[in-house]
């Protein structure tokens, strides 16, 4: 019997599509021939579980992750449906299916501990959960506060470039080319103010250094006068003004030779009279002196005229 290549193509076809449901629920950890157990449990957050994850006994596959979803109360809880396909394992019913990490790149897996209780759990029960953390969990625990306070600091970091970016905007338009050449004859001024400040204070140390040599005369003269008897001193004025006042009483009254001569007109007189004599007498002797002196180289006297 030849067999038309339609019903080949047909068969073929209907192999395909087979072996694409066999593989696919393969895949989903679903067994098409053969006892399978399902059994489920709850947790309340499964970061990288995902359908066809595998379950594990002391790190053996027994089974496969076969479907996840939400826990239909309102709760976020999710509930994960595991499909026991090792029809050796024998699992109690106080056994806890643990969230494990496979590798670094947290990849999740369930790992059953097996309880001791001698009640085996039956095909559609609900297994205790337990949230295993793992290592790159704990580590990002620890890194988190870390991370915190970096982005905390990038924030920071971020607000004090752009404030720097605005300090450099304002200061090159306050060193623009006007700006530039006012300062230039700010610092010029300030320039000629200093100097004339360096004149005035060498001029003060000059004039200080002249001035130290008066002070101390001053001191000099202050420590002098600390040792004077100044009561002695002036008892000793007042006493020649005294004596200044009786004698000039005196004169005024007319007693002694200055008194007769300050109030007696005829000894003023008598003295005027002598020095017009005096004064007559130094005139004809300084015209005729031969008739007061007589002198001659051989002795011989002058006839008298």
């Amino acid at each position: 019997m030849k067999i038309s290549k339609e019903i080949r193509v047909g068969f073929v076809a209907i192999l395909a599509i087979a072996l694409f449901i066999w593989g696919y629920n393969y895949l989903k950890g679903t067994l098409l021939f053969g006892t399978k157990k399902v059994i489920y449990t709850e947790y309340p957050f499964i970061g990288g579980l995902t359908n066809s994850s595998p379950v594990l006994v002391n790190g053996f596959k027994i089974g496969l992750v076969s479907d996840i979803y939400f826990k239909n109360d309102h709760s976020g809880n999710i509930i994960v449906e595991l499909t026991i396909t090792d029809e050796t394992i024998q699992i109690p019913n106080n056994s806890v299916a643990n969230l494990i990490s496979l590798d670094l790149l947290s990849s999740k897996g369930i790992g059953l501990s097996l309880g001791n209780s001698s009640v085996e759990l039956f095909n559609g029960d609900t297994i205790p959960s337990h949230f295993e953390k793992s290592m790159l969990d704990g580590v990002n625990e620890q890194l988190l506060p870390m991370k915190q306070k970096a982005e905390k600091l990038m924030v920071s970091l971020d607000s004090t470039i752009i404030k720097m970016k605005t300090t450099l905007e304002n200061f090159n338009a306050i060193f623009d080319d006007q700006n530039k050449r006012n300062l230039k004859m700010s610092l010029a001024n300030l320039k000629n103010t200093l100097d004339k400040f360096e004149e005035v204070a060498n001029n003060a140390n000059t004039t200080i250094t002249a001035v130290r040599p008066v002070l101390k005369t001053y001191k000099e003269l202050g420590d002098s006068l600390k040792e004077i008897d100044i009561k002695t001193t002036l008892e000793k004025a007042n006493k020649t003004f005294e004596n200044i006042s009786l004698i000039m009483e005196n004169i005024n009254k007319g007693e002694g030779t200055m008194g007769q001569l300050m109030t007696n007109d005829s000894l003023y007189k008598n003295l005027e009279s002598v020095t017009r004599d005096l004064d007559k007498l130094l005139i004809d002797f300084e015209a005729n002196p031969k008739r007061y002196v007589h002198f001659s180289l051989f002795g011989k006297k002058d006839k008298r005229e």
